[in-house]
């Protein structure tokens, strides 16, 4: 390492009389090692929830990825603080000053970085229910920044510099090798950044059969839309669309996560049977099991856009099944960090993970000098919009569609604001805690006001396609991939209980030509779109979906008794046995709902106890046990993949 202060004094040969040399490699070097080590405390912070859904050959590729990018970020750094340097140089009042802020800009941001990094971990082992906000960490950082300040006052440049030679160029040159490695490691394993694509028609033939559209929204409750009967005035434009569609009053999301849920309608299959328990989980076997699979078979295009990149193909690593992938990426400068993810199993996990503090710094300036809702709905509906036009008629379309709002944070756009809500303020949950000064019904009203924000981007698109003659040629759905929780003592989506407000969604289903309105109140689940999109065509219905097609309830008869799922699976690994689940099971009258790990239960007559507030697992316990019996057997049927000899 003497040979890069050497190398350096080469490279600088005109000093700055009573200035220090500048050392630009050594400062590249003690950059990196900060940005760099930092990292390795994340991936030591988040390793066992890691480990749930990856191997540790998947980690390192995502660590990789994380550290090339750490080291693109110390150049572009190192190279803002060079320019600095230069500019402070032309001017003869700031030239003796242009070393010391050069060094002062290398190493007060990596260092913060680093040291936030460190003192999160010693935190989450102190104090592991304490989560200091946004603002909070921002303020940190601008206090580590002054103690580099201090310390560069203090010790004087001589010192710090022999530190940065002796103890940071070493441990940065480390990460340059490790980097050159891995990204010969990563163009090997065939990785490459998300590219959005659109490919070009495909010859059909034959009869046309309809169009299909797929919306769903993220997050939205059923509890809280007006079609359902709720006291806000939330859902205006569904339910004009609600006039020519099948209602389903009892829809339930099969889990309580972006990703499960999505995967379950896209492949048709549990959660329990497509593996995918975490938000960043990806299919591994099967993944041409598929509903846009099945229907590029019959000829039809298939697209997806998506503004979340848990419910995108992307992440499911079903992208082989679509013609066309789009990301609507946010807006601002966090929408600038959600553009990145790496193209590979397990994507925008670990480096998400890793490069958070910068995202949530980009967050926190949207919110700080912006006045917009940063992931709004009316770009994926321009792609669609545009896709549609560009494709003409040559085939049948599948377009399925994915909104992020009402998902938190929650904060509609101007025109929405103070319709239902008393304050207003930018609300993002963290940890299932209420935000500070904020309480459960200022919370909820806030978010009445994004389902009427994403009912109205929702509803322009409705009618775009009406005006163009498209909706009444095809089959519409219009659901969710889960809800929202307000009480119970759980915010949000996540958490291991299952009741109403999480797994209630919606679901709307429009045929051709439809003019009348008709409500469905058997149970229905996701896992059921895939076979009842597939039976209204006319195509055959694979052996593996676990769903059941609800056509012949459209056209008024009515299905045998069936049970539907739901399940929380976070905490289980996909590598192993099925034990630590909360699931729950519903049939015409009851719903059970029991915890894998302590065996607590309950059972509710969710037709006429719709908030949940009586457990009947007592007073009924023959229902409870049948329905607990049946739980287990569905469990072990899960878990046999497991058993010796398998």
């Amino acid at each position: 390492m003497h040979l890069i202060a050497h190398k350096a004094r080469e490279d600088n040969a005109v000093v700055v009389p009573d200035q220090v040399e500048l050392f630009p490699l050594l400062g590249f070097m003690s950059v990196a090692a900060f940005l760099c080590a930092g990292m390795y405390f994340s991936v030591l912070e988040y390793i066992d929830s890691l480990l749930l859904y990856m191997t540790i050959w998947e980690v390192m590729l995502e660590a990789g990825v994380a550290l090339l990018l750490l080291l693109g970020l110390s150049a572009a750094w190192w190279l803002c603080g060079l320019l600095m340097a230069g500019i402070l140089r032309i001017f003869p009042w700031t030239k003796r000053h242009s070393t010391w802020l050069c060094w002062w800009l290398w190493l007060s941001f990596p260092f913060a970085y680093f040291s936030l990094e460190l003192l999160t971990a010693i935190r989450l082992r102190i104090f592991p229910n304490w989560l200091p906000g946004t603002l909070a960490s921002f303020t940190s950082a601008l206090g580590l920044m002054l103690i580099c300040a201090g310390a560069l006052f203090i010790f004087g440049f001589s010192k710090v510099q022999e530190f940065c030679r002796t103890r940071l160029a070493p441990i940065g040159f480390v990460q340059v090798i490790l980097g050159i490695i891995m990204a010969i490691a990563l163009w090997a394993h065939g990785v490459h950044p998300f590219r959005d694509f659109i490919g070009p028609n495909r010859a059909f033939a034959g009869v046309r059969p309809p169009d299909i559209y797929l919306i769903t929204f993220d997050a939205l409750r059923a509890e809280d839309m007006s079609v359902y009967g709720y006291g806000r005035p939330t859902t205006p434009d569904l339910e004009r669309f609600a006039q020519r569609s099948f209602i389903f009053e009892n829809f339930i999301a099969n889990s309580n996560l972006t990703t499960p849920t999505t995967t379950s309608i896209e492949t048709g299959k549990l959660p329990w049977s497509h593996r995918l328990f975490q938000l960043g989980g990806f299919l591994r076997d099967s993944r041409q099991e598929t509903l846009a699979g099945l229907l590029r078979q019959r000829g039809y295009y298939t697209a997806m856009i998506s503004a979340n990149l848990y419910a995108s193909p992307f992440c499911h690593a079903t992208q082989e099944d679509y013609d066309a992938v789009e990301f609507a990426a946010p807006l601002g400068v966090g929408g600038l960090w959600n553009l990145n993810p790496a193209g590979m199993d397990g994507q925008g996990t670990i480096f998400l993970t890793f490069l958070r503090r910068l995202g949530s710094l980009g967050g926190f300036l949207d919110r700080l000098f912006g006045h917009r809702y940063p992931l709004q709905a009316e770009g994926v509906f321009a792609r669609a919009q545009s896709l549609l036009q560009s494709r003409g008629n040559a085939q049948p379309m599948f377009i399925w569609t994915h909104i992020f709002p009402p998902h938190d944070p929650y904060w509609p756009p101007a025109p929405y604001r103070m319709k239902f809500a008393q304050r207003q303020g930018f609300v993002q949950i963290r940890g299932n805690r209420l935000p500070s000064g904020w309480t459960a019904p200022e919370l909820r009203a806030q978010y009445d006001e994004m389902i009427l924000y994403a009912d109205h981007v929702v509803g322009d698109y409705l009618d775009w396609l009406d005006r163009t003659g498209r909706l009444n040629q095809a089959i519409v759905v219009v659901t969710a991939d889960h809800g929202e929780s307000f009480e119970h003592g759980w915010f949000l989506h996540g958490g291991p209980s299952l009741h109403s407000g999480l797994i209630h969604i919606p679901l709307f289903i429009h045929l051709p030509d439809q003019r009348r309105s008709e409500s469905i109140s058997q149970p229905a689940q996701q896992v059921d779109l895939l076979p009842t999109l597939l039976d209204l065509i006319g195509a055959p219905l694979p052996n593996w979906t676990d769903g059941t097609s609800l056509r012949p309830v459209l056209e008024g008869r009515t299905l045998s008794q069936r049970y539907v799922f739901s399940m929380v699976l976070e905490s289980d690994s996909v590598f192993h046995p099925i034990s630590r689940a909360s699931l729950s099971i519903m049939d015409d009258e009851f719903k059970y709902l029991m915890h894998l790990d302590n065996q607590k239960q309950m059972l509710y007559r969710y037709k006429t106890d719709p908030s949940e507030l009586h457990d009947l697992s007592q007073s009924d316990p023959e229902v409870a046990r049948r329905m607990h019996d049946l739980l287990l057997a569905k469990v072990g049927k899960a878990n046999e993949r497991f058993s010796p000899g398998r």
